[in-house]
């Protein structure tokens, strides 16, 4: 191979690195562009009770969670940058089939789709990165997290932007324009990346050891999505139900939670890198339990701060997380640990949005389901202590 075409040159590294941050925060619109949705969506359609339109978040998440494991077996044998674009574009047409969905039927089908094309990202963008910056593997975990950020507010936000004057119709069908002109742009622009090689020997006499040296990380893992994603899927619904925001400001208020993850992600990572894993994963969680818990007492004024210093707290450790995992595998298998963090851990998370809308229905209120969130990203911090020794 040519040294200019070397993915492992600096500039071509930090191209890639910046690339990736771009599909991650195209990847995280589209999973959130639904929730400042949800309650129109049910309006328009006659569903009623709030469970079934967050089931739609949990099937998503549920297919996104499954596919984890068989793209990371196949990101360790083909190119990844190949896999990436193909699972941004289907994730991106699922929406305009939600665009011109005219029943609960073809939904549930657009989020399988979603599910399928989305879950490409993790397992496959994570080995990636993990792969081309093995001495800075944290910062630039932290680094992909800006993108992730962005997307994660300007779904949201744009997405209640233009449902409150558009539609929610028009607003899905927006973000799937949007995607494919994104993904034709990484396509274009993406240096291909090279295999890295696998020592079969070695594999083959560790994968059980790395199994169980992984489950307790995807543990942590899973709680921590069960309270994040419970909380950015149940929150638009509860402002808008209980606050009186409008369908603008629930995704602007859920954006804005996202949106703290582009200081909290690259910071966090680099101390992290410095000072170790374990410190920054409890901090951060155990800060995030007592404001998650405060969320159904809040007003209009006060809902704000509680769900921007809740975002900071949990958003700071999804680099954290990976850098740890990252550094249990070599290169040759990080395809396949991601694949298995995504799958197991993502799965525990996926069930969080239906679960608390459940809650919500059978309790009447929003109190008992912030509960249950606040209690998992305690749970959290606490498998934390015993799981990380630094």
């Amino acid at each position: 191979m040519q040294p200019h075409a070397d993915p492992d040159v600096p500039g071509r590294r930090r191209l890639s690195l910046v690339l990736c941050a771009f599909l991650h925060g195209l990847n995280h619109a589209l999973q959130l562009i639904l929730p400042p949705l949800y309650v129109s969506i049910g309006a328009d359609l006659g569903i009623e009770g709030l469970s079934p339109v967050m089931l739609l978040g949990t099937i998503y998440f549920v297919v996104y969670a499954v596919v984890g494991l068989p793209y990371g077996i196949l990101a360790d044998r083909f190119s990844k940058k190949r896999m990436l674009v193909l699972g941004a574009l289907v994730n991106s047409m699922a929406f305009i089939m939600v665009a011109y969905s005219r029943s609960y039927g073809i939904l549930v089908a657009a989020m399988v789709l979603g599910g399928l094309g989305g879950g490409t990202y993790h397992p496959v963008g994570n080995a990636l990165i993990s792969n081309l910056f093995k001495d800075m593997v944290g910062r630039a975990f932290g680094i992909a997290g800006i993108g992730a950020s962005f997307g994660l507010f300007f779904g949201p936000f744009a997405s209640g932007f233009l449902g409150e004057h558009y539609g929610w119709r028009a607003s899905c069908m927006a973000f799937a324009l949007f995607g494919i002109a994104v993904t034709a742009a990484f396509a274009l622009v993406m240096p291909d990346d090279r295999r890295e090689v696998s020592t079969e020997k070695y594999e083959s006499g560790q994968r059980r050891a790395l199994l169980v040296a992984i489950l307790p990380v995807i543990m942590v893992f899973g709680v921590r999505d069960f309270c994040l994603w419970g909380m950015t899927y149940l929150t638009p619904a509860m402002a808008q139900t209980t606050i009186g925001f409008s369908v603008e400001t629930a995704g602007l208020l859920i954006g804005l939670m996202s949106l703290t993850g582009v200081v909290s992600q690259p910071l966090a990572g680099t101390m992290s890198d410095r000072f170790g894993r374990r410190k920054v994963i409890v901090f951060s969680l155990a800060a995030a339990s007592p404001c998650v818990l405060l969320f159904p007492h809040a007003a209009q004024l006060s809902i704000f701060p509680l769900v921007i210093a809740a975002g900071f707290a949990l958003l700071a450790t999804v680099p954290v997380v990976d850098a740890a995992a990252a550094e249990i595998v070599p290169p040759s298998m990080r395809g396949r640990l991601f694949g298995m963090m995504m799958t197991l851990g993502i799965l525990l998370g996926a069930l969080s949005p239906y679960a608390v809308g459940v809650i919500h229905d059978v309790s009447g209120g929003y109190a008992l389901a912030y509960l249950v969130l606040g209690i998992s990203a305690l749970l959290g911090a606490g498998l934390s202590l015993l799981v990380f020794s630094k």
